[in-house]
């Protein structure tokens, strides 16, 4: 909505059946990629509760029957697990979602039972099973590589401000090389790492002291698209499903929600 409004010029968010609706409206541009799920490259773990685990609930094709805590309907997270179910040959219909709002609630509801299961970012995950409050049953990646996010901006800023537009998508390119550079390879360079996570800092986690705060930067650093370069496939294939879902207009095109014309792209 910022975006659409002009309040801020550019952004990274997931594509969600909000951010289509808005593309349908002429609102909006995706210019480029942003956080890929990859094979090889840690990712999002699939999550189970430990009542839910004592119970059977040991791998994702066991979740027949389950619920599956999510933020709302049309989100990322909901592409997620029909993603997981759809290539373990179970149906959407026969998992009960949970469409909890805010991830802080889905992590209650998973670590007191009231969820059988969840998807999640590698910081947020592993802590969890390591502090025995959950069980990781997978992983996304085994089940989706794809475009978890994409660089958007106004149409107004895709069309009349191409300059502009295009020495940003630079600009984040040279970032985005060096994040993955240094991040997904922390042992190669400690000296490095640390200095990124110190300048991440400044931005991300900001309220909690760097000793802390440096563990989970680092623990969640994933594969970012190189040049902010964006699968095409993928964005198609995650449109055609959200529009299959009733989750976005039909007459929602790729060329309308995707300006092709710059770099990567």
């Amino acid at each position: 909505m910022a975006i659409a409004s002009g309040d801020i010029d550019y952004g990274v968010t997931a594509i969600t059946g909000g951010l289509l609706s808005l593309a349908d409206k002429g609102v909006l541009k995706i210019i480029g990629g942003a956080l890929k799920e990859e094979a090889g490259i840690d990712g999002s773990h699939i999550l189970a509760s430990n009542k839910a685990y004592a119970a059977g609930l040991t791998s994702p094709a066991k979740l027949k029957g389950k619920s599956f805590a999510i933020t709302q309907m049309g989100s990322s997270f909901h592409y997620n697990v029909s993603q997981i179910v759809g290539k373990e040959g179970i149906a959407l219909s026969d998992v009960k979602l949970l469409p909890l709002q805010k991830v802080g609630l889905m992590i209650a509801a998973i670590k007191s039972g009231q969820a059988d299961a969840m998807v999640i970012v590698p910081h947020i995950a592993k802590p969890l099973a390591r502090a025995g409050k959950v069980k990781i049953i997978g992983k996304l990646n085994d089940y989706a590589e794809y475009q978890v996010t994409t660089v958007f901006t106004s149409t107004k800023n895709a069309t009349e401000k191409r300059d502009l537009t295009k020495r940003f998508l630079t600009a984040y390119a040279k970032g985005v090389a060096e994040f993955n550079r240094v991040m997904l390879n922390q042992a190669k360079n400690p000296a490095e790492t640390e200095a990124l996570t110190k300048l991440i800092h400044k931005y991300v986690y900001k309220s909690r002291p760097y000793a802390k705060a440096s563990k989970g930067i680092q623990a969640g650093a994933m594969r970012i698209s190189e040049g902010a370069k964006l699968d095409v496939a993928d964005v198609k294939k995650q449109l055609a499903w959200f529009q299959s879902q009733n989750l976005a207009p039909k007459s929602l095109t790729f060329d309308k929600l995707v300006d092709s014309s710059y770099s990567g792209n």
